[in-house]
């Protein structure tokens, strides 16, 4: 069963200089150990066996370089063929070894032990012990959950630690449920009638694009072009990420409900034929804010469930029929009761999920006003259609 999970990274703090550039150097001889494995794995051994890779590789290796343990040539031997299997999965066709260019180390029970708070970590020289640098947040994962095999990594003169931390799952009470309505211009929509919206996040991220596609046209002709483009590419992933991640907490902060009901949009960017343009849709992170609200979810006692997405948005949730009419963000009863689009799209989410629902008692009285950006509830008016 999948159980999701949150990772927090910090930075090591050693006892002297010594065993940091002892652990520096152990991930400088790891990655190199996985180059040569990859290249054996290439040349040699074309199916995916770790026996035959191990068989292979292993011994003569060990022979031209003892110093370096035999846990971390038997790690290398694992991730490589890891790598090689998700080559395969993802169909990428290969003309050379794959190679291994960042530092990193991915401990297990073999390279890596913990007690009382102090890390145990293999090096070339024996075990090396430090500490991660804790704050508070980290503290308090720390005495909540456990965390599972860390991942070790090195930036500029900096050892860093990255700690995964498995989130169980809250038992479904079905209480109550939330629908929230995904969307492009509104970024979500709940049934208990508040909207999210970030105009200057739009236009900061509109901005950006149109930076990108200046450089593009210049990309191949020109070195500066292509290393300001991809500052531009990491930066925008930046801002994205960090606004989902604000989005996902507003959400989760300001309903009561105890579910929270989300659309299953697995293949909403799939273009159906090659002239459709999923370009606006493409920009918005639904995978990534469905990822975060599942496990900010978990740690305050909710749960995220799906449902199917079909005509949510065309059918009026009195009836649950497909007899009023959406008009931009306006949705009109066949009664003459004008309603947010998106609010009713929510409504029709949070009632597939078969729980009790949990939506705003003034949106039966007619037309939301929608004059406020952020997280802000709205206020419903009567409205008459002449």
């Amino acid at each position: 069963m999948y159980m999701p999970s949150i990772t927090y990274n910090t930075k090591l703090v050693f006892k002297n200089k010594q065993d940091k550039e002892n652990l520096e150097k152990t991930l400088l001889a790891y990655t190199n150990t996985f180059n040569e494995c990859s290249k054996i794995k290439f040349s040699h051994v074309k199916e995916n066996s770790i026996m035959k890779l191990h068989s292979r590789f292993y011994e003569e290796y060990r022979k031209a370089n003892p110093h370096i343990p035999a846990q971390l040539v038997i790690r290398a031997e694992q991730e490589c063929l890891s790598t090689y299997r998700s080559i395969k999965s993802n169909k990428h066709k290969l003309t050379e070894a794959a190679q291994k260019k960042k530092l990193s180390l991915r401990l297990d029970k073999r390279c890596f032990s913990h007690k009382n708070g102090v890390y145990s970590i293999i090096s070339l020289n024996g075990r090396v012990k430090c500490e991660p640098h804790k704050y508070d947040k980290l503290n308090e994962m720390l005495t909540t959950y456990t965390f599972c095999d860390p991942l070790i990594y090195q930036i500029g003169e900096n050892v860093y630690i990255s700690l995964t931390f498995n989130i169980p799952e809250v038992p479904l009470t079905g209480e109550v449920a939330v629908g929230v309505d995904l969307g492009i211009r509104s970024f979500a929509a709940t049934s208990e009638g508040k909207l999210y919206q970030d105009k200057k996040f739009n236009g900061r991220k509109r901005k950006l694009r149109f930076q990108k596609r200046k450089l593009q046209a210049r990309y191949k002709r020109s070195n500066s072009a292509a290393r300001k483009l991809k500052k531009l590419k990491r930066k925008e992933t930046n801002i994205s990420k960090n606004f989902t991640h604000h989005l996902a907490n507003a959400i989760v902060k300001d309903t009561k409900a105890d579910t929270i009901v989300l659309e299953n949009l697995k293949s909403i960017k799939v273009k159906k034929h090659k002239y459709q343009n999923k370009n606006r849709i493409s920009q918005v992170s639904l995978f990534a804010l469905r990822t975060m609200l599942t496990y900010k979810a978990l740690l305050n006692k909710k749960q995220v469930i799906t449902v199917c997405p079909s005509y949510t948005s065309q059918i009026d949730h009195r009836s649950g029929k497909k007899d009023g009419i959406r008009k931009g963000c306006r949705y009109y009863g066949t009664d003459g009761l004008i309603m947010h689009a998106d609010v009713n799209a929510a409504i029709n989410i949070a009632v597939r999920s078969k729980l009790p629902v949990s939506q705003s008692d003034r949106l039966t009285y007619g037309q939301a006003i929608i004059n406020t950006p952020i997280v802000d509830s709205l206020n419903y008016l009567q409205a008459q259609v002449i």
